[in-house]
């Protein structure tokens, strides 16, 4: 009968190492598409902790502590200067738009469009084509920003049946413009809102027609995603 050699329980255990060798790799592996996702930090602790104790990967004494990775994220300033270089980019686009005035605010980019190159006086019916929205369109179409479109109307009083009140009328305008961004100018309908404010919010007093002209307005308010 021959006889086993000396060594012969180490060499039957070697693969143990090349197995907890693998685990190793399948554990990290598992970790790091965890760290993808959304993840309930404790529980993967745990698990980590529970499949290294099983395996007798962890030493003797270890704590089980397991770094979980974190996705990138872009610093806030610079997320900031991104941010304001798409406005002031947006908001020179738009100005260079006949009859359109944009500037920058702590809201966004705020463009403003006076009564005459959109309504007639009282009515909130925009023509077939306009090339002004036309032309807004087209840069918001392309843009990645939030759209708030806000009527508003000067002090004197509107009396007819379509519209009761300054607050149905500059609300309708608001809309009129928000129907024409999506239907002739393909903007996501998401991205729109619409709201009328009356004669809540002039410009300037309703003191004379001058100021009241610049009261009825349509303003456009651009909010950048960051």
């Amino acid at each position: 009968m021959s006889k086993k050699p000396n060594n012969a329980e180490e060499q039957g255990s070697k693969w143990l190492t090349t197995f907890n060798d693998m685990v190793t790799l399948l554990l990290t592996f598992f970790v790091l598409v965890l760290s993808m996702s959304t993840l309930d930090t404790g529980k993967v602790l745990e698990v980590s902790y529970s499949v290294n104790q099983a395996f007798g990967v962890l030493q003797s004494g270890g704590s089980g502590g397991i770094e979980v990775f974190r996705p990138f994220v872009v610093p806030k300033g610079i997320r900031n200067m991104y941010k304001e270089k798409k406005e002031h980019d947006l908001s020179e686009r738009i100005g260079g738009i006949s009859g359109m005035d944009a500037k920058v605010t702590e809201e966004g980019v705020h463009v403003t469009v006076g009564e005459k190159i959109l309504f007639d006086t009282g009515k909130a019916e925009l023509p077939a084509h306009n090339g002004y929205i036309d032309d807004l369109g087209a840069v918001l179409r392309n843009s990645d920003c939030a759209i708030r479109v806000e009527g508003h109307t000067d002090n004197v009083p509107i009396h007819n049946s379509k519209y009761p009140s300054n607050w149905e009328l500059s609300t309708a305008r608001a809309v009129a413009v928000v129907k024409y961004l999506i239907s002739e100018c393909g903007v996501a309908p998401e991205r729109l809102s619409a709201v009328g404010y009356g004669d809540s919010r002039p410009r300037l007093p309703n003191d004379n027609e001058s100021n009241r002209e610049r009261n009825r307005r349509v303003e456009v308010i651009l909010s950048i995603n960051q």
